[in-house]
């Protein structure tokens, strides 16, 4: 499944655009529910009242989430201790809902209005930030009873919305009729569709055949790390070690393209390998890649990764010579493929 990130801000309609695309297939998680459903626990109330005290409860014990609100929109500190308490248990439930639904080859979509604003970025493969200008936001507000200075001080306590728009690989406009929001969500959903089915095909190691549906190659941007030093001094071919995170392609061997500008410079050849080290006894996945007739000191660097075709899978070999010797194979024949 392609997890998908869903914010916006106050009144800017992200409920609205979340029923959309659950008409259209998409399986949908409004995080807000689960939130409502939290509020409900025992033990979840008991850390609240140890951070608000009584005041915050009714005359029956129950949680008066108004005074809770005017509250936490008043105090920055408090409103984050109060996620700290909220959200962990939100992503544990968005995670059992996404295990239950992972054999679906559907979208997950979850609605969250402070992806950007906790740095949740990396918990999504994509983003979708849904907007419209502030004064609308505050109209539509208006009809559900909420004055316009409460709606103003609770759009200030989030990132703007520009910035959302910038931060987002998606942008969908709610600021004029439905129909025209329809056609947006129709249009990114379909995009949306084109990349569960080429992340399918990604994991199985077929980038090539992913490329074809996504018009684009594959790519990973990471930085270089300290690798354990074997590429250059054993195996005679040096290699850049990469931090990422999100997916990657099958275990194996590629023949890329490597952008050293963050995927803004020209893109040189080389091949990379994305696996355990197998030879060497190692145990966690690694990312390398040697970049051909290149000799820069590359560590602390942003590299971005593109992914053309795979060579072969990782396997054990007998000897680090033997490897060595496969190397070499592997270089060549990503020469033929690149020079195509």
């Amino acid at each position: 499944m392609l997890i998908v990130g869903l914010t916006g801000n106050y009144g800017m309609g992200k409920s609205a655009v979340l029923s959309m695309f659950r008409e259209l297939g998409a399986f949908t998680v409004d995080a807000d529910k689960i939130v409502r459903g939290l509020l409900r626990e025992n033990k979840v109330i008991s850390e609240i009242k140890s951070l608000f005290g009584s005041s915050v409860f009714d005359e029956t014990g129950r949680l008066d989430k108004e005074k809770v609100a005017e509250k936490i929109f008043k105090n920055k500190l408090l409103r984050l201790k109060l996620e700290d308490v909220i959200h962990p248990r939100v992503f544990k439930k968005i995670s059992e809902l996404s295990e239950k639904a992972k054999n679906k080859n559907k979208v997950f979509i979850v609605e969250a209005p402070l992806i950007f604003e906790r740095k949740y970025e990396d918990r999504f493969e994509w983003i979708i930030t849904v907007f419209s200008d502030e004064k609308t936001a505050i109209k539509r507000l208006a009809m559900h009873g909420i004055t316009s200075d409460v709606a103003g001080q609770r759009l200030r306590c989030q990132l703007s919305i520009i910035e959302k728009i910038k931060k987002a690989d998606y942008s969908i406009d709610n600021s004029r009729t439905p129909d025209k929001t329809k056609k947006q969500v129709q249009a990114v959903y379909k995009e949306l569709l084109k990349e569960t089915k080429a992340k399918k095909l990604i994991l199985e190691g077929k980038v090539d055949k992913a490329a074809k549906i996504l018009e684009k190659p594959f790519s990973i941007e990471g930085k270089v790390i300290k690798g354990a030093g074997r590429g250059e001094k054993i195996l005679h071919t040096p290699t850049a070690n990469i931090s990422f995170k999100g997916y990657c392609p099958k275990e194996g061997v590629y023949a890329v393209k490597v952008s050293v500008a963050k995927g803004k410079g020209p893109r040189v050849n080389g091949v990379a390998n994305i696996g355990k080290n197998p030879t060497f006894g190692a145990s966690e996945l690694s990312f390398e890649v040697h970049i051909l007739n290149f000799t820069e000191n590359l560590l602390g660097k942003t590299l971005k990764v593109f992914f053309l075709k795979r060579i072969r899978d990782e396997k054990k070999f007998s000897s680090a010579k033997a490897l060595e010797m496969q190397i070499k194979k592997d270089i060549k024949k990503a020469k033929e493929i690149l020079s195509k």
